[in-house]
């Protein structure tokens, strides 16, 4: 014997796999993808391209204090002989892609602040003068000011004002017996593979050009995706607009994706022979009653002379006719019992829709029912809510509710009340009839809706039963969406409740 938890973890399984298989999952899971993969893949090559940068940084800083070793003994000399040659030197030393600047800090007391001396190329003074703001803004001359020992490396973009871009890479201080000197070693950012640097590495050409790609290749496959969904979407829409008898088109007319038009047009047929089906039954159902009640009426016929014929002392005659007639009622009971079990197929098949006001319909019900033959027959009694307006049929349900009265009454002992109440709850319409009858044993209340299934007891007098009015019961107000429940009232009787969806 299999544990007690196996069924629920087989129905947890089962459940994870139908989840897997949804679209809706599937597109969150594809969305989460394109999300990642880009993030991931940017972490890893942001990671290269920092170190390819500190590289190339390290290599100009090593450069630029390499410069400033070999300018030492000229700015020596400069102590003596105010900028002895500091041009000449410095654009001897710069090449192509560098510039060199040269900044001085003599030792003259309460002096701070950093000078522009040289310069190579030469630059303008607005330029310096902007240079060496944007430095002091960064700091930079503040902690040179505060020591003048080693090297302070710094990478800093500089937007010139003639519109060249340098990126400052080293300031190497230089420390002589006349003050401070400091080499800016300023990278001219002329070829485009450099001018990323000092920029942040999603601005590179690279990347924007593949995020670029990227987002192009992801709405492309999120669209035929989406398009996808919604084209299964739409189809099962028109499937409840078919179930609910509110369609306004055919599938084929509603299908906007080629490859499913075949799918769409086998939808039509199916539809278009269900409702044939229904149509069909129909008529058969209508054939079949007639068919039968004419030669029951011509034996009813023939049976009246034979009756009057016999003698009140013939008692075996009597009991022949009177077996006769009370299988003619029987045979009567079938024959009507078949029809309604063939037009409640036909109804379950292809259900009328319309809007039908319930609590008119059960009102006309509860005064038109007809009043007991005995003074101490069941009383019919209702409580209905106003305006519950519900999508049906209304020959359907009052098929419906006039079972469960007519089942009600059959059980309600003398001189006692069925009730009959309609009320909304939510989006929902409550119907309930309850008696205070004998009630159903617990261990049968899940068999009575079943077809054919009968528990009380027939005499020769009263009218015969089938077994198909709660069936019936089911499948009318199940093809409108709604359910049947059934229990034993509390201080005896029994009541059932139909449930439908407002409209």
């Amino acid at each position: 014997m299999p544990a007690p938890d196996s069924g629920r973890l087989r129905r947890f399984l089962g459940q994870t796999a139908f989840w897997h298989r949804s679209l809706v999952v599937r597109l969150i899971v594809l969305a989460a993808i394109f999300l990642a993969v880009p993030v991931a893949l940017y972490v890893e090559f942001e990671a290269a391209d920092r170190a390819k940068r500190e590289l190339l940084l390290e290599t100009i800083r090593d450069k630029g204090t390499a410069l400033a070793q070999a300018l030492r003994p000229t700015l020596a000399k400069a102590d003596s002989i105010p900028y002895f040659r500091l041009n000449e030197s410095l654009a001897e030393m710069r090449t192509q892609t560098a510039a060199l600047k040269l900044l001085f800090r003599p030792n003259a007391p309460g002096t701070r602040g950093f000078f522009y001396v040289a310069a190579a190329p030469p630059v303008s003074t607005e330029t310096l003068e902007d240079e060496r703001a944007r430095l002091g803004e960064a700091g930079v001359l503040d902690r040179l000011s505060e020591s003048c020992d080693g090297e302070v490396p710094l990478a800093l973009r500089m937007d010139r004002v003639d519109g060249r871009i340098e990126l400052l890479t080293s300031i190497v201080p230089v420390t002589t017996s006349g003050g401070c000197w400091a080499l800016v070693v300023a990278s001219t950012l002329e070829d485009n593979g450099l001018r990323v640097l000092g920029r942040p590495y999603w601005q590179s050409p690279e990347v924007l050009i593949a995020g670029a790609i990227y987002l192009a290749l992801a709405a492309f496959v999120l669209v035929l995706f989406f398009d996808l969904w919604r084209g299964l979407v739409v189809f099962g829409r028109q499937a409840v607009q078919v179930s609910a008898g509110t369609a306004d088109g055919r599938f084929v007319d509603r299908n906007s994706i080629p490859e499913l038009t075949p799918v769409a047009a086998a939808f039509d047929r199916l539809v278009d022979t269900l409702k044939g089906a229904a149509d069909s039954i129909r008529r058969a159902a209508e054939d079949s009653a007639h068919a039968f009640k004419t030669p029951m009426a011509t034996i009813r016929q023939a049976l009246e002379p034979l009756r009057r014929r016999i003698e009140p002392t013939d008692e075996r005659a009597m009991q022949a006719t009177e077996a006769i007639e009370n299988a003619l009622a029987k045979l009567d009971g079938l024959v009507s019992a078949a029809r309604e079990l063939e037009h409640a197929t036909a109804d379950a098949l292809d259900p009328p829709r319309e809007d039908v006001s319930l609590d008119a319909l059960i009102r006309g019900m509860v005064e038109g029912f007809p009043r007991p033959v005995l003074p101490d027959g069941p009383r019919l009694s209702a409580d209905i809510e106003r305006d519950v307006i519900v999508r049906g049929s209304a020959e359907m349900m009052e098929t419906a509710i006039e079972n469960l009265i007519e089942n009600a009454i059959g059980f309600a002992p003398p001189s006692s009340e069925v009730r009959v109440t309609l009320a909304t709850h939510y989006d929902r319409a409550i119907v309930t009839v309850a008696d205070r009858g004998p009630g159903v044993p617990p261990d049968r209340l899940d068999r009575i809706f079943e077809r054919y299934y009968s528990d009380r007891p027939d005499s020769p007098a009263s009218e015969p039963h089938f077994g198909i009015g709660l069936w019936i019961v089911r499948r009318n107000i199940e093809a409108f969406g709604g359910r049947v429940m059934a229990r034993n009232r509390k201080g005896g009787g029994f009541e059932v409740a139909l449930e439908l969806p407002l409209a």
